[in-house]
């Protein structure tokens, strides 16, 4: 993420949590960032300057209007009036960041060879929120590439009990000779 998405998508939640609308606009910007990823020519046209801008923010008028509350679509038009449509996946990173922070949310991804069960889960969850202090938001993803056990993911960091990690970390110590 730039310094520039990160401003602009910092700048959108505190203008969002002013005005108690925070969930909300996450929420559309889910849904435009899904609808960008699906049609991937769209925001293209929105930042071809054979266009001009305003046919560009008339076609965000005609797809948005109505339908993402007003100061999403302004940051649309914003970002569309300076070519940078393609920053929206950063700033929707950024401020999903900071709606987490404040709310106390941890996202974490557990990848295990099979899907969890719901007690796994549970656990898992309670587990993590005793060591972090905060509310966990589990993701679980499949990868029978690794044989059983689970891999943690959180705040940058990787917990790896998997047994593709342990022979993995066995065959280092065998050949390197340390851990």
């Amino acid at each position: 993420m730039t310094a520039w998405e990160k401003e602009y998508g910092e700048a959108l939640y505190e203008l969002c949590k002013e005005e108690n609308c925070a969930q909300e606009v996450l929420e559309q910007l889910d849904m435009v960032r899904a609808l960008f990823q699906a049609e991937p020519k769209y925001p293209k046209i929105l930042q071809d300057p054979a266009l001009q801008k305003a046919e560009r923010l008339a076609m965000l008028d005609e797809a948005f209007r109505g339908s993402v509350h007003p100061y999403l679509l302004n940051f649309l038009k914003l970002l569309c009036e300076r070519s940078a449509v393609e920053a929206l996946p950063g700033c929707a990173d950024q401020f999903r960041t900071m709606y987490n922070e404040e709310r106390g949310l941890l996202p974490v991804t557990a990848t295990s060879a099979v899907a969890l069960t719901e007690g796994q889960k549970q656990a898992l969850m309670e587990k993590l929120s005793k060591l972090t202090g905060k509310t966990i938001l589990l993701e679980n993803r499949v990868d029978p590439s690794l044989m059983g056990g689970i891999k943690v993911n959180y705040d940058g960091k990787e917990l790896d009990g998997s047994v593709a990690g342990r022979l993995e970390a066995l065959r280092r110590i065998l050949t390197d000779g340390k851990a």
